[in-house]
């Protein structure tokens, strides 16, 4: 068996007008779905990729931090591929985006934790076999191996994993002995283990198992690496960050000398040449998008589709006026990205609500900060006074894993304190006028503010002054009380009623998420409204069994690249 991937040819980019097929790669952001050749074809090399892949393809554990879209699936796609052409190393990759289709078990099943290891173990040999593959014979026992390990991943995906079924339960030492062999038998000195969509796709029980399992499957000659998200991930009680792995951070600094340059020379290469033509009627549109992606990839992805309006069939000139609303639209969507967690995380519900204020008071802090500041001496970084409260920890955690603050670690002004540093979503600067550079602003005068501004200036705030005296007593665990006696949880895990003995059953995560509506995908109202009303499109699990993008594709003004970035949307919106 083959390595499958979504894979359309590699365009000529004198061609005019790309296919429809053609054009959904070219604007497919995820790396994860494009073959060796597009990855090749539309790569652009940074400095920060080769260190990035030296770390990846070389010995020890590692950890790529970086919120969505910065980047962590497409440095281990191009591990992957690098390591299997130089033929020292052996990668095994792997994609754990499906993790969150055994929550339920964990609410129904004394051996939840035992049936997921088993799953994490399982989806390890299916890579194992796809690796080996691609290098030589597959052997007989691997073969048999990966087999029975398919037939259980596909039953404990669809919940139907029966007692009596006959799959060999795998130790993770056995798993590492395994490998081990494998390794040498087609002549690697070491294997890699290269684990996407890893740790932050799991539920908290979910996470805790994945890191004992990644703690016992590591060895002097094979080595585990696995993207994580900043804020949210849980390790478990003997997992230690920097001890046990080593933490790598991926997302892209804008304020680099060389970053408008990259992200320039990224669409130039994916673009054939009379889109690329028209985005560079005017240079400083792409350097405007550039800067309203902040660093990551993808959003700057997403808003050049945008402003081409490539769904529509017809590529015009750009106007001031698409690429301030497009920036405003992705503003939304990371904004809308970060509230879906209130019910990914429900016992977190309070915090994102609170969260969605301190992003108010932030901006208005930034804008009252900058309004009497030359151009060039703007500020996009807020200080907070340190020490922070575990409450307010808590809340820029889940800010940073959306993406809508970075943190830039502790600075020291002497007497008047020490202050954690978070920079603010430049989308979020630009479409709120964090700047302060009025309303009708040259969009020179913006890209010269964002890029020239003073490095050492930041607006500086408490938790207590930005959000209120009383905003802990708001941060409590959304916890469902006792469903007999409506008595509250009196903590996360209780698993009795302290008043009434009843037994506490929390509701599946991964159902109500499945079952919500498409309201709350990161689409436009306009967009919802037009595919409920040309389609039985209602909930997440309805687009996500439209396999084939049937339905969507019916939708007027739904071209291949918005049925794919709509398909992306719910199949994000199902993990966590």
């Amino acid at each position: 068996m083959k390595l499958v991937y979504f894979h359309f040819s590699a365009y000529d980019p004198s061609m005019t007008t790309p296919d429809d097929s053609l054009l959904a790669s070219i604007f497919e952001e995820r790396a994860e779905y494009l073959s060796q050749t597009e990855l090749s074809k539309w790569t652009v090399e940074s400095a920060q990729d080769a260190r990035v892949l030296t770390k990846l393809k070389g010995p020890g554990a590692k950890l790529l931090s970086g919120p969505r879209g910065s980047g962590k699936s497409s440095y281990l796609r191009r591990a992957y591929f690098e390591m299997l052409e130089e033929g020292r190393t052996l990668p095994v990759y792997v994609n754990f985006s499906r993790s969150l289709a055994l929550e339920p078990m964990f609410h129904n099943r004394a051996d939840a934790a035992s049936l997921f290891r088993q799953w994490l173990i399982a989806k390890l040999i299916v890579g194992l076999k796809t690796a080996v593959d691609e290098v030589g014979s597959v052997t007989r026992d691997l073969a048999n191996a990966s087999e029975q390990s398919l037939e259980l991943i596909h039953s404990l995906e669809r919940g139907d994993y029966s007692e009596t079924a006959s799959h060999r339960r795998w130790a993770p030492s056995q798993l590492l002995s395994f490998i081990t062999t494998i390794a040498e038998e087609y002549g690697f000195k070491r294997a890699n283990l290269l684990l996407d969509d890893a740790a932050h796709a799991f539920s908290a029980e979910q996470q805790r198992e994945f890191f004992e399992v990644f703690r016992e499957i590591r060895s002097r000659n094979v080595a585990c690496k696995a993207a994580v998200y900043p804020g949210i991930t849980s390790y478990s009680p003997n997992f230690h960050v920097g001890h046990e792995a080593e933490l790598v951070d991926v997302w892209l600094d804008p304020d680099s000398e060389e970053y408008l340059g990259l992200m320039k020379q990224i669409v130039k290469q994916r673009l054939p040449n009379d889109m690329f033509r028209v985005l560079n009627e005017n240079p400083l549109i792409i350097d405007y998008l550039a800067c309203a992606a902040t660093g990551l990839p993808r959003s700057f992805l997403v808003m050049v589709s945008s402003v081409l309006h490539v769904d529509s069939g017809t590529v015009s000139s750009i106007k001031r006026r698409d690429a301030d609303n497009t920036v405003s639209a992705n503003s939304q969507s990371i904004q809308q990205l970060f509230c879906s967690l209130a019910k990914k995380l429900p016992r977190y519900s309070n915090f994102v609500e609170v969260g969605q204020e301190l992003i108010g008071r932030m901006s208005e802090l930034l804008r009252t900060f900058n309004a009497n500041r030359p151009q060039l001496k703007k500020a996009v970084v807020i200080g907070i006074h340190s020490p922070l409260d575990q409450e307010l920890q808590r809340i820029l955690g889940l800010l940073e894993y959306a993406g809508i603050v970075r943190n830039f670690g502790t600075i020291s002004r002497g007497v008047k304190g020490v202050f954690q540093r978070y920079r603010l979503h430049y989308s979020i600067v630009l479409d709120e006028n964090c700047l302060n550079l009025g309303q009708n602003r040259a969009i020179d005068n913006v890209v010269a503010s964002i890029r020239s501004r003073d490095a050492h200036a930041f607006a500086r705030g408490r938790g207590t002054t930005l959000l209120g005296e009383d905003y802990q007593a708001k941060c409590i665990l959304d916890l469902a009380p006792c469903p007999k006696c409506n008595a509250p949880r009196l903590s996360d895990d209780a698993r009795f009623c302290m008043k009434c003995g009843t037994q506490l059953v929390d509701t599946s995560v991964y159902e109500r998420l499945l079952n919500t509506s498409i309201d709350e995908l990161p689409l436009t109202e306009r967009r919802i409204a037009t595919i409920k009303s040309n389609s039985p499109i209602r909930t997440v699990q309805d687009i996500l069994v439209d396999e084939e993008s049937t339905l969507i594709r019916g939708v007027p003004g739904i071209g291949p690249v918005w049925a794919a970035r709509i398909r992306t949307l719910a199949e994000e919106y199902v993990s966590v």
